[in-house]
């Protein structure tokens, strides 16, 4: 496998944004190197795994149609002429503004997200394998949303939402986003309708934001902002927690989050809005052994992390864990790197793990919560076990079952995203969302 982070010159080349490019830090893609040789991409770009094409005349979406038809890849209509590869093969030629560019860069997001997580899961089979070969990326325009199904992954445009209209084809964590559940069914199928419940909803939308999040922290571009910014407290709202940002302020959702399963006792009505509590869970998942490997490698004193559980003294005294983070991150930033680069990986495994797991057993967060207690104590022998335990137990996983599906409760897809209200984020928002309950 190539290192995705590195130019090798045996991979195909294309340009890249890993995030919005309306955001200062990323107003011009990178030139980054998929591992496929060159030369062996046809246009579109095209090859045995997938393909990518911009429609002309395409008025919907695919899936069920307003009269019960379900609608289906491939498309056989004209399309917008499919960029070509350049002599050598590679597809950075593409510049921005292009009309082919955004087929290129969305089958280049979409192949980047596959690499990187055949590195944790092995081959991935398309759950429609046996239909389709391929997979169809539609880069659609008119339409407010992006989806991925039954041999197809359809970008629309950010048309509803304030700030800058643009393609989603552009946002490398709504193509991430899509892509994670199609590598969720192709682990674990179609479901049954009848397990089609609010937690099973959940689970996959929580899942598809997380493999987003270890996509992208693939970039080393990310990993070194998101440090500059943070110092390495990762509660402070960051690029790495965001997801299909909307704008430099808006976001659909955010992984460091302090939302709970009480949230959802009386019942729920956005699957979205019921996977934060399992989303928040595995993010204070990775920043805890983040927090863990920056001690235990002499980055960080280890009176911090006792020190950070201390609701009380961190409501009182803010200044100090920023202090002791700016210095330690001062000194070496490269550590601080790899720590986070190997939180992702073992985050990672733990995720890979789970998904070959769950076959054959009911799709609950209490048994998410206890097959991840298993993995960690089987991947790093009980390392991490107390971040896993008191992760989960924070958020009432296991504690709080949800109710029923209340169709006349409007969404609260407000929670956890700053497009109403931000939430407790840094210093303060992570004492309230970390205090354990065995020390309430």
């Amino acid at each position: 496998m190539l290192d995705l982070r590195e130019t090798t010159g045996r991979g195909t080349r294309f340009r890249l944004f890993p995030q919005p490019f309306f955001l200062e830090s990323y107003r011009e893609p990178l030139v980054v190197e998929l591992p496929v040789p060159p030369g062996s991409l046809a246009p579109g770009p095209a090859d045995a795994r997938m393909y990518a094409i911009r429609p002309l005349g395409k008025r919907i979406p695919y899936g069920f149609t307003e009269t019960g038809a379900l609608y289906l890849p491939p498309w056989q209509g004209p399309i917008v002429p499919p960029p070509a590869p350049d002599p050598q093969g590679h597809f950075d030629w593409i510049p921005p503004g292009d009309p082919r560019f955004l087929p290129a860069h969305a089958f280049a997001c979409a192949r980047f997200v596959l690499a990187v997580w055949e590195r944790f899961l092995g081959p991935v089979r398309w759950h429609f394998a046996d239909v389709y070969p391929r997979l169809e990326i539609v880069c659609l325009d008119g339409w407010d949303n992006g989806q991925g199904g039954f041999g197809f992954l359809e970008l629309g445009e950010n048309i509803r939402w304030r700030g800058r209209v643009h393609s989603f084809a552009l946002n490398f964590d709504t193509i991430a986003h899509e892509m994670g559940h199609l590598l969720v069914f192709a682990h674990l199928g179609l479901p049954d309708p009848a397990g089609l419940d609010g937690e099973y909803r959940g689970f996959h939308e929580a899942m598809a934001d997380l493999i987003a999040l270890v996509a992208v922290a693939h970039f080393d571009v990310v990993l070194d902002e998101v440090l500059e910014k943070t110092r390495g407290n990762l509660y402070v709202t960051n690029e790495l927690g965001r997801f299909a940002e909307l704008s430099a302020s808006e976001q659909i959702r955010i992984a460091s989050n302090s939302v709970t399963m009480a949230e959802f006792a009386v019942g729920w009505s956005d699957e979205h809005d019921l996977a934060l509590p399992l989303l928040g869970a595995f993010f204070d998942i990775l920043v805890e052994i983040f927090q863990t490997l920056l001690v235990e490698r002499g980055h960080l004193p280890p009176a911090i992390i006792a020190f950070a559980d201390n609701v009380e003294r961190m409501q009182a005294f803010q200044h100090p864990i920023d202090e002791i983070h700016e210095k330690a991150y001062a000194r070496d930033p490269a550590g601080f790197r790899q720590a986070l680069a190997d939180a992702r990986d073992i985050l990672a495994r733990y995720l890979a793990a789970l998904l070959r797991s769950l076959p054959g057993g009911p799709i609950s967060y209490a048994r998410i919560a206890l097959l991840t207690a298993g993995i960690e104590r089987r991947i790093t022998g009980g390392r991490f076990a107390r971040a896993v335990e008191e992760s989960f137990a924070w958020r009432q996983i296991g504690r709080v079952r949800v109710g029923p599906l209340l169709t006349d409760l409007p969404s609260r897809s407000h929670i956890g995203s700053s497009r109403t209200a931000a939430p407790p984020s840094g210093r303060a928002g992570r004492a309230c969302r970390r205090r354990s309950p065995r020390r309430a």
